[in-house]
């Protein structure tokens, strides 16, 4: 599932949470929140705008909702960086790496092993 939308920090927030517990009920949802928690009704609202948005979906039970996401992390780590490469490095992956290259942000271990998956990817190529 891809979604046009994106995610303000306080959304993201939430969902870095939902993540991590798979789903949950917004007691648990606050409970796993880091300090300082936001209040309740905060984040059932920021809940609800996720549901709006397609990010989460929930399902009543008794009183209380069962929020579950309904993208991945990864999925959406995956469209955060598509877009962080169009929107400063010109649409080009090879720009965001030597920019991390550059600002010497990988180790020479990580560098090893994207020479290993370049050389491999180019093994695969007919």
């Amino acid at each position: 599932m891809t979604t046009p939308k994106t995610l303000t920090k306080a959304e993201e927030q939430v969902m870095q949470v939902l993540w991590k517990l798979g789903k949950g009920f917004l007691k648990e949802i606050i409970e796993s929140t880091p300090e300082p928690k936001p209040h309740s009704n905060t984040t059932a609202t920021i809940l609800k705008i996720l549901v709006e948005k397609g990010f989460v979906e929930y399902s009543t039970h008794g009183r209380n909702n069962l929020y579950k996401p309904l993208i991945s992390q990864a999925e959406y780590g995956k469209k955060s960086v598509n877009q962080l490469i169009r929107g400063y490095f010109d649409g080009s992956p090879a720009r965001l790496v030597s920019q991390f290259i550059s600002d010497q942000k990988l180790s020479e271990a990580e560098l090893e092993q994207l020479l290993q998956q370049i050389q491999s990817a180019k093994n695969k190529k007919p």
